[in-house]
């Protein structure tokens, strides 16, 4: 049998909390707390926060493989409510009434978590139990492999701790430990008195979070469900910071989110901590468009001031936001033509003598085409290039002319005071691929040189990451 991760109790968290973490939340903390003010004036913040459960009720179960919905029914739930009356037998694998019972018991349970940080009450692990039999109260059975790998149904006994070793075999035939049943309690308890002792050192949420999702992952305490509690417990613990439930998304790349578990579990939070972000920025973002899709509109101002806040949105009106935010992203386009020419340089140094014609040229091209706007889309960034438009390019010729791309654009069409940054590589015949991690974004409250640290380190990940793909294209 091929070798996998071994278990071993959980660790706290290794040296400075802070220093896992870019800092990326603490602008956008700021920038939240702006638009929250504003939402609850216009009166969309209760539809918001709506739709965000809603999403996150549906999206905890699909990644989890619970059951299956379309795309369509999925946002026809977050705009109208769960109702299983909406549920087509086509959109879905299971029995529609099924799935929005067990949708609704996912969004009551969250309903339970904001009450339970409400009431200001300390994690135990008697509340990992409840949250684990309310998660999962219309799930009576799981999926056990005996060892002739045969599958069968076995109950389910809900918010009671394993009885049996679930440790997952892979593909290879390796085996992933998780917490053996005789020591899941003991293991709990060790949980949740870390989890206390960090209440008192002022530990950034999106790293809590990232540890306590990560060390009961390892834990595994429970038959099954055990990915819905952890992002459960994660929610709360934003939750309890003043930010959104943590939604992880069925298009988050899977292999993405299991390599970050595995950095995780060799004591790297890094790559988990940055999806967390990922998702907090997200539910930012799709504020914005809520707001302008709910806000009310009963009289003639209303129409007039919905029209401005729309041209607004779409930069053709002056904001101030934008001015430092593009006052930014200038100076990051100079940053990035001066990290690409250094390593123009050094690609030169190492691979231009290896063939005449070889070179590595570095421009600055904001053309905006076909190529661009399809690399930028598959990153999942909606682009505004009327708004901002910029684009740095490290050419590599050796043999076939390719290159890597650094594009700056507007994040729309109705985002406002952000720019986003996407990677990717243009290869012939295969066209753009984003490089693989999160796309970089800009805004108005964060300073430049905060902003200039954090790029840095960003784009010498995607020259690594862009460099590596186009030496397994060749």
């Amino acid at each position: 049998m091929a070798a996998g991760y071994k278990w071993h109790p959980i660790t706290d968290i290794k040296g400075d909390p802070r220093s896992l973490t870019d800092g990326e939340l603490d602008p956008l903390w700021r920038i939240w707390q702006k638009q929250k003010e504003q939402m609850s004036d216009q009166g969309t913040l209760s539809e918001f926060e709506q739709r965000l459960r809603r999403e996150w009720s549906i999206e905890t179960g699909i990644i989890e493989d619970v059951y299956t919905l379309s795309r369509g029914v999925t946002r026809t739930l977050i705009e109208k409510g769960i109702d299983a009356a909406l549920i087509g037998h086509s959109e879905t694998n299971r029995d529609p009434i099924l799935v929005a019972r067990v949708i609704q018991d996912h969004y009551d349970a969250l309903e339970g978590m904001f009450e339970f940080v409400k009431g200001q009450r300390p994690l135990t692990v008697g509340y990992t139990k409840q949250l684990h039999a309310a998660l999962l109260r219309n799930q009576d059975t799981h999926t056990v492999v005996d060892q002739f790998g045969k599958a069968f149904e076995k109950p389910l006994e809900k918010g009671q701790y394993k009885t049996l070793p679930n440790s997952p075999t892979r593909s290879d035939g390796s085996v992933h430990e998780y917490c053996p049943p005789e020591h899941t309690s003991s293991e709990m308890d060790a949980l949740v008195r870390m989890y206390s002792e960090h209440q008192t050192q002022n530990i950034p949420p999106e790293v809590e979070a990232a540890w306590l999702h990560h060390r009961f992952t390892q834990i595994h305490p429970f038959a099954d469900g055990n990915g819905r509690v952890a992002r459960a417990l994660a929610s709360l613990v934003f939750i309890r910071f003043g930010w959104f439930p943590l939604v992880v998304k069925r298009d988050e790349p899977q292999k993405r989110y299991i390599a970050a578990l595995e950095k995780a579990d060799a004591e790297d939070l890094r790559p988990l901590i940055s999806i967390f972000v990922e998702s907090q920025r997200t539910a930012l973002l799709d504020a914005s468009e809520i707001a302008l899709e709910v806000t009310p509109i009963t009289s003639t101002h209303d129409a007039i001031v919905a029209v401005r806040d729309r041209l607004t949105q779409k930069g053709r009106l002056p904001l101030k936001e934008w001015l430092p935010v593009k006052d930014t992203a200038n100076h990051l386009v100079e940053v990035a033509v001066q990290q690409l020419t250094d390593i123009s340089r050094d690609l030169a140094v190492e691979i231009g003598v290896l063939g005449r014609g070889f070179g590595f040229p570095v421009s600055r091209d904001g053309t905006m085409d076909a190529i661009r706007n399809a690399g930028v889309t598959a990153a999942g960034i909606v682009p505004d290039f009327d708004e901002y438009n910029e684009a740095v390019q490290l050419g590599i010729n050796a043999g076939r002319n390719e290159r890597l791309v650094i594009s700056f654009q507007g994040m729309g069409p109705r985002y406002r005071g952000f720019i986003g940054v996407v990677g990717y590589l243009f290869v012939n015949g295969i066209g753009p691929t984003p490089v693989e991690g999160p796309f970089f974004q800009i805004n108005y409250e964060e300073s430049r040189e905060s902003a200039k640290k954090r790029f840095s380190a960003w784009l010498d990940g995607v020259v690594v990451s862009g460099l590596n793909a186009w030496r397994r294209s060749l």
